[in-house]
């Protein structure tokens, strides 16, 4: 028997297990199907392999995930911050070409983290499977925007499925955004391990709808407070004419306890 340790993290809703032990490649499949019984998304904590960088994670499917490295982040650091301070440490994330930036900070009922997201290098209208959406592509990720048309969640389940199909994305979320009370629902499907999930707080979905939110604002700089079934995540974008320059997510962590599993 193989033994994996895991830790149940919370960043904005999104519960996340962060496997603690490397994983036999042969066992990751049936450790994240366990895994998600419980939560919402697997990642596996990694050495990494940039100096600059003090871990790594990698996601259940390769994708990219802002939730999961700002979780990581306040798991590292747990025991070396106290209430009201803060450190700022640099992770290796799957589905991101360099390391990604976070901070965290120790509040009196858990972690504040803010997390540097991967740029946002296409943001357009398209029209799929006879649908017209905001497309935002982001690095391990493409969201899908839709403001003016609701659907009954096992038309969105279809839908996404059929137009992640098409793309090349390692993950796609479908975000019903209602831009007046700031309020998205999102929907993530992760290629690689096929999951479809109605996710309480989305990240990467945030950082979208801030960059969008940014654009349309004409400002240099625009923080959207996106709120979502799990709670609000903070969207701070910078833009340069049409071109988002960066953008950063900032949600709460809680830290749960530490488990393990057996796998044969």
């Amino acid at each position: 028997m193989k033994n994996y340790r895991y830790v149940t993290l919370d960043p904005t809703g999104n519960l996340t297990c962060l496997v603690l032990d490397p994983a036999d490649p042969a066992d990751e499949a049936e450790v994240t199907r366990r895994l998600l019984e419980e939560c919402e998304q697997v990642a596996y904590l990694m050495p990494p392999e940039r100096p600059e960088a003090v871990a790594g994670i990698r996601l259940m499917g390769g994708e990219f995930c802002g939730n999961a490295a700002m979780a990581a982040a306040a798991w590292l650091v747990r025991n070396e911050i106290t209430q009201g301070e803060e450190k700022t440490l640099l992770l290796e994330v799957s589905g991101a070409a360099d390391p990604v930036r976070c901070t965290v900070r120790k509040t009196a009922d858990g972690f504040e983290g803010t997390v540097d997201m991967p740029g946002v290098p296409e943001i357009g209208e398209e029209t799929l499977c006879g649908i017209p959406f905001t497309v935002i592509r982001m690095e391990g990720i493409v969201h899908l925007v839709c403001e003016d048309r609701t659907f009954e969640p096992d038309e969105a389940e279809t839908l996404v499925r059929k137009i992640a199909g098409q793309l090349p994305d390692e993950a796609a979320g479908l975000l019903r955004w209602d831009r007046e009370a700031q309020r998205m629902v999102p929907l993530v499907y992760v290629r690689g391990t096929g999951s479809l999930t109605w996710e309480q707080g989305c990240g990467s979905g945030s950082a979208a709808i801030g960059a969008l939110e940014a654009l349309r604002s004409g400002e240099k700089e625009h923080t959207v407070r996106v709120k979502q079934p799990g709670g609000e995540i903070r969207a701070t974008a910078e833009c340069e004419g049409s071109a988002v320059t960066a953008v950063s997510i900032t949600g709460t962590v809680r830290i749960g306890d530490e488990n393990s599993i057996q796998i044969p």
